[in-house]
């Protein structure tokens, strides 16, 4: 009877954890029509089945802070909040759409931290010690809150300024991008990791994102498709858990509001089914 109760726990509890087979997933909205609340609660509902934890780009454009803060509170899911960064003026209006969300009163205790800017250095929209200051200034904003700062940029744009300024590191890195084949990909990626990691003087690192699209052009000897896309994920989500790395995968979904290659690097389709040949198995069991 003993051995019978314990198998049945045994069993409960694995399909509960194994469920959460990803660290956290990346998501992204058509700003060209804003979702709604409800949009936000079903997706996160969706994306529950893999993570419960997510991501968002922005505070400001279609009120996506105080709307997915909400969705994800609702719904039981910790919290990335992304701050898009391009222009200074863009930054004032995502710091005052954050200031507006703390002033609010809203809780912040499932945000794991804020991400101010997505690849800016790499797109060269602000220099080092210009993030570096932005960064300091969401910090002074909410780690009053408990709250952490960081940005996300590319594996090779971290300089001295950004990594005194953020409490931790969270780097981008896409083999597909840079031509690699995918028998390759996965070290590829994690020699990246560890380049970042030799540079972070002490501070974790995190990936932020990575990703294999399922169809649309080669880039050099990189060819995407759905047996390419399995091989990734499966293999990014084998090294995480040996190496106990965490990995925010892009994306949750298909993004069919984008163009060509693009719009094909979700682990789900538009319709959020989970795309072939990826199986829930692989996702549990990608070792």
């Amino acid at each position: 009877m003993k051995y019978w109760c314990f198998l049945f726990f045994f069993v409960i509890v694995c399909n509960y954890g194994c469920l959460a087979s990803f660290y956290g997933l990346n998501f992204g909205i058509d700003q060209n029509n804003c979702p709604a609340l409800q949009h936000y609660i079903d997706e996160f509902n969706q994306i529950k089945t893999y993570t419960n934890r997510v991501r968002s780009y922005t505070m400001a454009v279609c009120n996506e802070g105080e709307l997915a803060l909400k969705a994800s509170q609702s719904t039981g899911m910790n919290i990335y909040l992304g701050m898009w960064v391009d222009r200074p003026d863009t930054f004032e209006s995502e710091f005052n759409g954050l200031q507006q969300l703390v002033k609010s009163g809203a809780s912040f205790k499932n945000v794991d931290a804020i991400i101010v800017g997505s690849e800016v250095i790499y797109r060269k929209e602000a220099d080092a010690a210009t993030l570096a200051n932005y960064v300091r200034r969401v910090a002074d904003l909410v780690h009053p809150l408990g709250v952490k700062v960081t940005t996300s940029e590319v594996y090779y744009d971290f300089s001295p300024p950004i990594v005194n300024a953020v409490d931790f590191l969270m780097m981008n890195a896409f083999p597909y991008w840079e031509g690699v084949q995918i028998n390759q990909a996965v070290a590829k990626l994690f020699e990246h990791y560890d380049s970042v990691v030799s540079s972070a003087n002490g501070k974790n690192v995190k990936i932020s994102e990575t990703g294999w699209p399922s169809r649309g052009a080669n880039f050099q000897a990189s060819v995407p498709s759905p047996d390419n896309q399995r091989t990734y994920v499966k293999g990014v989500l084998c090294e995480a858990q040996k190496r106990g790395v965490d990995v925010l995968y892009f994306s949750a979904m298909d993004e069919s509001y984008k163009s060509g290659v693009e719009g094909s690097f979700g682990i789900m389709d538009a319709n959020y089914h989970l795309k072939a040949p990826i199986t829930m198995q692989d996702l549990s069991q990608p070792c």
